[in-house]
């Protein structure tokens, strides 16, 4: 059970990023290493606007559709 709540979050989190950043939703040919920059650049970059923004625009139109149990996203490991 506990891997399935993981794998869901980790689901719902990428479906965020890539809701709010194009270059996750098309294919890609960057080397992995380039991957988890991009990755990590729009996590942080996610982060910065939910703390320095009044109004999220995207959470306007998220909060209509999905329910979400997090703020931030904590915790970006690379492989």
């Amino acid at each position: 059970m506990k891997h399935a709540r993981t794998r869901n979050a980790i689901e719902r989190t990428f479906g965020l990023l890539k809701g709010r950043w194009g270059i996750l939703r098309s294919p890609s040919w960057y080397s992995v290493k380039i991957h988890n920059r991009i990755i990590s650049a729009c996590c942080l970059i996610h982060n910065f606007i939910r703390r320095e923004m009044e109004v999220d625009p995207l959470e306007i139109n998220v909060e209509e559709q999905v329910e979400y149990q997090q703020d931030n996203i904590d915790v970006v490991e690379s492989s």
